[in-house]
């Protein structure tokens, strides 16, 4: 199942990179978010695959794609297109730093100390979830409330200057 669910995650967010066309990528954003929420139910977490696909699958990625369609009113002049060098030296950049990060990551200690066997973890709750935020968390909940609130009056300032 975690190879299914990490194909469908890594293969949408591959998608997503070669759309040309907005919408459709925005549509990929969300196939790779049902992804992660699969992931974390085999984490034995269903909280974080609901709060995933509500907020991420559902909120979001109807806020970026309601956002692409307000923008894309007025025409834009086309990119220049790449050249065959900077083709081949973009892929070979490419390659020799995913060849890199996988050297990394087999040569970490932190995969070699890796227990083969999964963790027996009961799971989590809203209840559990809500006590860890309001005590253990508390101060990283109040500053991201604090930064939403001002990219909120922010938003309204830049609003409000438009249409004046």
């Amino acid at each position: 199942m975690f190879l299914a669910f990490a194909l469908i995650t890594l293969g949408a967010a591959f998608a997503l990179f070669m759309q040309r066309n907005a919408v459709q990528a925005g549509l990929c954003m969300m196939l790779s978010f049902f992804g992660v929420a699969g992931l974390f139910l085999l984490l034995s977490n269903p909280v974080a695959a609901a709060l995933q696909v509500i907020i991420y699958s559902g909120a979001i990625t109807i806020l970026v794609l309601f956002v692409v369609m307000l923008l894309q009113s007025h025409q834009e002049e086309p990119a220049a297109r790449p050249g065959l060098v900077q083709k081949i030296l973009s892929a070979v950049l490419v390659a020799v730093l995913a060849l890199g990060a996988i050297k990394l990551v087999f040569s970490s200690s932190a995969l070699a100390n890796m227990p083969l066997e999964p963790p027996n973890k009961e799971l989590m709750t809203l209840h559990k979830l809500g006590e860890q935020l309001f005590s253990e968390h508390i101060v990283a909940l109040e500053a991201v409330g604090l930064l939403l609130l001002s990219a909120m009056v922010a938003a309204v300032i830049l609003v409000k200057k438009e249409a004046q």
